[in-house]
Parts: C-alpha cells; structure tokens; sequence
C-alpha cells in the first residue's frame, strides 16, 4: 500500500512580531547620537588632513635641506680642485669661483643652520 503524504505544516504566524514602533524620544536621541558620531567623524578628518598637510610640508622641507647640501657639497669639491689644480686646469672664471665663496659665506653665517634649526626646533616642540 503506498503510503500518503505528509501535509506541510502551517507555520505559528503568533510567533511573527512586528517592530515597536520608536518613540519621539528614542528618535530624537538615536538622531543626536548619531550627530555626535558624525561630529567626531569630522573632527578626526580635519585632524588627519591637517596632520597629512604638515607631513608633507615636513617631507618637503628635508628634501630641500638635503638638496642643499648636496650643491654645498659639490661646491666644495669645486672649490677644493681649484685649489689643489695647477692654473691651467682651471674651467670657472674668477666670477663663478666667488659666487661658490658667496655660497659659503651663506652657509658659514649661520643662514642654513638657523633655517634648519628653527624648523626642528618648533617640530619638535609640537
């Protein structure tokens, strides 16, 4: 004898519950908070975007400083082979060989060192 089919069962439709309804003042709190969160949100951006702007600045300042003295550099073994060479080896004009010395005297014043320790001094500081 074939056996008959179970009928599906019908689900307990009690069990379904539907969402309470928010009140005005669990609506104007959740709505608060979630001005505070977007308060915070952009308080941290403008701190970011400030903290990335002075990163970059800072980047941008030790790359300066390091271009610096590389031309300090090469301006001093210029000078040293102007020293060191006979006259006829010479390739700068008496012009060109004062302005590296006017270089110098900008670097041996204090001008570059100043600069640098101005700029460590009030990041470090900050």
């Amino acid at each position: 004898m074939p056996t008959s089919p179970n009928p599906k069962p019908t689900p307990d439709l009690s069990a379904i519950q539907a969402e309470k309804r928010p009140t005005r003042r669990g609506a104007l709190q959740a709505a608060e908070q979630e001005k505070d969160w977007f308060e915070e949100d952009k308080r941290k951006g403008k701190h970011r975007r400030d903290q990335q702007a002075r990163n970059l600045l800072h980047w941008v300042l030790l790359v300066l400083l390091v271009v610096a003295g590389i031309i300090l550099l090469v301006a001093l073994v210029i000078r040293a082979c102007h020293v060191f060479l006979p006259p006829d080896q010479f390739w700068l004009t008496k012009e060109q060989l004062d302005f590296i010395d006017h270089l110098f005297q900008l670097a041996g014043s204090g001008f570059l060192g100043g600069l640098m320790t101005r700029y460590l001094t009030r990041n470090i500081e900050e």
